[in-house]
């Protein structure tokens, strides 16, 4: 074992221990006002602040999806990360989420002619705002579904996401979205069910897809016949194989079996499960024969296959030198 300068002096005729390796360095972007934001917490469904455009560098937001000019209004606003490209882990793509300055989308677009009709499609409420006006059959509420925050968060007004435009910035620019009426609660996404019909709409809505995702700590990955499963009527599944979803520990989605973001589930190839509390044949199994084989089978399989791979190559070894 080598030791370093730092920590073998031969003046002092004793050594001590050597250090422990350093810790990746997190990275963060803190705000003037000590906001910070952790790489770790830039993830889909995350929802962040908007800066004004003054306190942005000139083209710090740019179309990620689609043609034409950036709005003014989109700035000072929250938003909701939609996508974070595996080839620009600096970057994130995000819809606006927008309260309308108090006032709810059927008072915005009211009429019933094509022209609003068409711009009402491109919102999907925030519980608890009230239900989208034009949900109003139960086939109806699956195209235009209220989305949910995680862990009964809410914003500070009733508020939407336009689907309609996708943009894009580096995550360093964005703040941290806070509540004053809930200041214990600092962690705002979509919870996992509403961020998959989110995707969905907005895939039907615009052609826009998210990509590859880049990978965090942990990465999840909704399988295709999950998301078909529930029943989004015209919605359809956000990418052409899965939808993924990256995440942290600090960054969690609902709660489901682990086995729901990593295949088919737990019996899939390759997985080693445990021994059953008890042997397959019930408590009548005969104690003798019975038992001898349900120890085999289930204890000492996995040691025999690998002394039977050891055997088939020690074997090829001697034939070949033979």
């Amino acid at each position: 074992m080598s030791y370093s300068a730092e920590s073998y002096s031969p003046y002092s005729g004793s050594r001590s221990p050597p250090k422990s390796p350093p810790r990746p360095h997190k990275r963060s972007s803190c705000q003037l006002d000590g906001k910070c934001v952790e790489e770790d917490d830039v993830v889909q469904g995350r929802i962040f602040w908007l800066p004004p455009k003054a306190e942005l560098p000139e083209k710090a937001v740019r179309r990620a999806h689609g043609k034409g000019v950036v709005e003014e209004g989109i700035y000072n606003h929250p938003v909701v990360v939609v996508s974070r490209p595996a080839d620009e882990r600096n970057v994130v793509h995000f819809h606006l989420i927008t309260s309308f300055q108090g006032k709810k989308l059927h008072e915005i677009y009211s009429k019933n002619n094509e022209f609003h009709a068409s711009r009402r499609s491109w919102y999907l409420p925030i519980y608890p705002t009230p239900e989208h006006p034009d949900a109003n059959s139960k086939k109806a509420k699956k195209r235009y579904p209220t989305l949910a925050l995680d862990n009964s968060a809410v914003l500070r007004w009733d508020s939407y996401v336009n689907l309609r435009h996708v943009y894009k910035i580096e995550w360093s620019y964005l703040r941290p979205y806070a509540n004053p009426d809930t200041p214990n609660n600092l962690d705002y996404r979509f919870e996992r069910e509403s961020l998959i019909r989110m995707l969905a709409k907005g895939k039907l809505l615009t052609t826009y897809e998210t990509g590859t995702q880049y990978q965090g700590p942990i990465s999840l990955q909704i399988p295709v016949n999950q998301s078909r499963s529930l029943e989004y009527g015209e919605f359809q599944s956000p990418r052409s194989e899965t939808a993924s979803i990256s995440s942290s520990e600090h960054s969690a989605l609902s709660p489901l079996p682990q086995w729901d973001f990593l295949g088919a589930g737990p019996t899939r190839a390759g997985m080693i499960r445990r021994p059953p509390s008890e042997p397959p044949d019930g408590p009548n199994r005969d104690a003798g024969l019975g038992g001898l084989q349900y120890i085999f089978q289930n204890l000492l399989r996995w040691p025999w296959l690998v002394v039977r791979w050891l055997w088939a190559r020690l074997w090829a070894r001697t034939s070949s030198l033979t």
